[in-house]
């Protein structure tokens, strides 16, 4: 853990609190940047992602050009530095650029119905064929196991998890044979299925996510843990960002049910059938900070 938390200090930068010196003093900009990450690409998701920015500068009024970051941590620097005015991620690293970049919460995602907030999950998962039947397997003997977790800042290719596996004594990095991050979910997903690591981690619909796109075979995998305690993804802005288009940003996404009812169905396809987006203050994230600052050192204090 310390290894772990040791990374994500230096990665976002922890011993420095500066964040963007880009300010707006203009209510008027040229362009809004959305950052996004390239580890989760895949058809459907480039497709809502062009589709999302087109649906914006409609809203708007303003280009957006997109800009692809490796990884949580770059989007997040970009946007420390005023290079990025908007991203959607998990709440985790969400949560970090709000501690280390400055970010505001606009909205995230609640059911059409009940207008609660859809809490998301994480798995552990292995293959089918990798002769793992449980957990306590795991759990019994984690020196004989090799793990791929998504990304440091992933919420549930990370931070739940390997939450979930201190609770019952383990430590991944120091315990278990093997401890790696794959670069993104798909590429832990396939490291684990192709048998390159013997558990891999990732969302509650990841995986069947895959199947539905025929990338996977059902019954290829087995999952050995789950949670659903997860808060969902964030979408969020640089604090420096002109008020305008930040209340221009959160009305578009909560007026897309409206709107663009194509564009609302792809986000339900990757989230929940049943969601609508609401706005979303930061306080929904503080139960998570108190388990990332139990699990990491104060990381986000």
């Amino acid at each position: 853990m310390k290894r772990i938390a040791a990374l994500l200090f230096v990665v976002f930068g922890v011993f420095s609190c500066e964040k963007s010196d880009k300010t707006d003093n203009e209510e008027e900009i040229k362009e809004l940047v959305y950052g996004r990450v390239v580890s989760v690409d895949n058809e459907a998701s480039i497709e809502r992602t062009e589709k999302t920015a087109a649906y914006l500068e409609k809203e708007l009024g303003v280009p957006v050009r997109i800009i692809k970051g490796s990884d949580y941590a770059s989007i997040i620097e970009a946007m420390k530095t005023g290079k990025v005015d908007f991203a959607i991620t998990g709440a985790f690293s969400y949560s970090i650029a709000a501690a280390k970049a400055g970010a505001e919460s606009l909205v995230t995602t609640a059911y059409t119905k009940t207008g609660t907030i859809n809490y998301a999950g994480s798995m552990i998962f292995t293959s089918s064929k990798s002769g793992i039947t449980s957990i306590e397997q795991v759990i019994a003997n984690p020196q004989n196991y090799t793990i791929a977790f998504a990304d440091p800042a992933s919420t549930s290719g990370y931070l739940y998890p390997s939450s979930y596996l201190r609770s019952r004594g383990i430590e991944p990095s120091e315990d278990m044979k093997q401890t790696l991050f794959a670069g993104g979910h798909t590429a832990g997903i396939f490291s684990c299925l192709t048998q390159k690591v013997d558990l891999a981690c990732t969302g509650n619909t990841s995986l069947e996510r895959l199947e539905l796109r025929n990338r996977i075979e059902p019954g290829s995998y087995k999952v050995l843990w789950r949670t659903d305690s997860i808060p969902p993804s964030n979408v969020y802005v640089r604090s420096s960002l002109p008020k305008k288009y930040k209340e221009g940003l959160q009305k578009a996404f909560v007026q897309m049910k409206d709107k663009d009812t194509a564009l609302m169905n792809l986000v339900r396809k990757a989230y929940h059938k049943d969601i609508v987006y609401v706005p979303a203050g930061d306080s929904l994230y503080d139960n998570m900070r108190k388990l990332v600052n139990r699990e990491m050192g104060n990381l986000l204090k």
